[in-house]
């Protein structure tokens, strides 16, 4: 049993961890910038209070100041050193030089006022005397740091906000157009389906009525009238007949009668049953000899249709006064490999990749041939049915050649 993949859902489903991991992406380089700016933030506080203390002792003991956030064993503070403008002044310029332009609180290591959440704080050691092993603690409080975090920040919140919401915007529209072109395809192709059963019913009620009618005035056998209205029939019959194989795989009511066809002669009753049309245009076909007891498992009638298509538009897209038409098949390893090659118009290089779609011909200037457009569409969808695939080389004003490889 084979699963059928949803597209447009698989489609949404992807968009929405797209979105997923932008986010977390995004949140974690946010967290990641965050971090990195406080650790700027402490690194110029720790380093503008050593300077401080080194300009205020004039460098006596500046080889045992060692400034970071760290815990300590924290000592009373000298007498008067907070108090001291001159070191206010000294710790004030400090903190400018390296861009730390916040008010902040000096306290005593003693002083718990400031130990509120989010209250950001450096202790440094600061000699009272001479001997380095008693060292004294200052600390300073930054009230405002967390307001001077979240603008500092602001520029990267904002940025990440909007290509979210760009980023989502994008992938929303992109979805809802999906879904609207799906609907509308879904509704084109209930419609030609529709279009396609109803008009196979009076193309067979007009059939059966043209048979009845030369049957009861023998006059009318060779009315060329006659002859033109029974293959404008057929013709017609054949274009809603593709509508409705084309339709089926999509639909997935479809299977193949598979059974073992020798190509020789399948491709002998195409080329006799076109015999009137090749003989119209003075064509020359020739099959290519190969082994009477070449074959392969398939669809009789479906590849007889494939076939028959290939050769009808060697006919018709040729403007030499003598077309000619080679079919060939060679065996391989794996299966057979049947070529159509003919003398035609060809294919301009930019529709290759279009040839194969439906309602879509090849066509130079205003040469436009009848038909929908079907037929190579209908070929490939039975050859991918038959697990193969078809190709095209073609050259303008030079003819093309189409390979169809059928496994075996």
């Amino acid at each position: 049993m084979k699963f059928k993949i949803n597209q447009p859902m698989a489609l949404l489903m992807a968009s929405i961890l797209a979105v997923v991991g932008l986010v977390v992406f995004q949140l974690s380089w946010m967290f990641h910038t965050h971090k990195l700016t406080e650790e700027l933030f402490e690194e110029r506080v720790c380093m503008a209070m050593c300077s401080a203390i080194e300009k205020h002792e004039n460098g006596e003991n500046s080889n045992f100041a060692a400034c970071g956030p760290g815990q300590g064993t924290e000592k009373q503070l000298a007498a008067g050193t907070i108090e001291d403008p001159a070191f206010n002044h000294i710790l004030r310029n400090s903190l400018s030089e390296y861009n730390v332009n916040l008010p902040y609180q000096l306290r005593s290591p003693e002083d718990q006022s400031s130990n509120s959440p989010g209250t950001y704080s450096c202790k440094v050691p600061v000699s009272n005397t001479n001997n380095a092993n008693n060292p004294a603690y200052v600390r300073l409080d930054f009230p405002g740091k967390s307001l001077f975090m979240m603008k500092r920040m602001q520029a990267t919140v904002v940025a990440t906000f909007l290509i979210l919401l760009f980023t989502i915007l994008v992938l929303l529209y992109a979805n809802w157009a999906l879904l609207k072109q799906k609907r509308l395809l879904q509704t084109n192709v209930d419609f030609f389906n529709n279009m396609a059963h109803e008009f196979r019913t009076p193309l067979a009620n007009m059939r059966l009525a043209l048979n009845m009618l030369t049957k009861k005035n023998q006059d009318l056998q060779a009315n060329p009238l006659v002859d033109t209205l029974r293959s404008e029939n057929k013709r017609m019959m054949n274009e809603v007949e593709r509508v409705l194989y084309l339709a089926k795989p999509q639909e997935g009511d479809f299977a193949l009668k598979k059974e073992q066809i020798q190509i020789l002669p399948l491709l002998n009753s195409v080329v006799q049953d076109l015999n009137m049309k090749i003989e119209a245009r003075q064509a020359k076909v020739e099959i290519e000899a190969m082994p009477p007891e070449l074959s392969f498992e398939g669809d009789r009638q479906h590849l007889y249709n494939v076939f028959r298509n290939l050769v009808e538009n060697a006919l018709k897209y040729n403007q030499s006064e003598h077309p000619e038409i080679k079919l060939a098949a060679l065996a391989t390893e794996k299966g057979i490999m049947v070529s159509v090659e003919d003398n035609g118009i060809g294919i301009p290089a930019h529709q290759k990749s279009q040839i194969f779609e439906r309602f879509q011909r090849a066509h130079q200037g205003d040469q436009y041939e009848k038909g929908f457009g079907l037929g190579l569409a209908y070929v490939k969808c039975i050859v991918k049915l038959h697990q193969g695939f078809v190709r095209v080389n073609s050259e303008v004003n030079k003819g093309s050649r189409f390979e169809l490889f059928l496994p075996a």
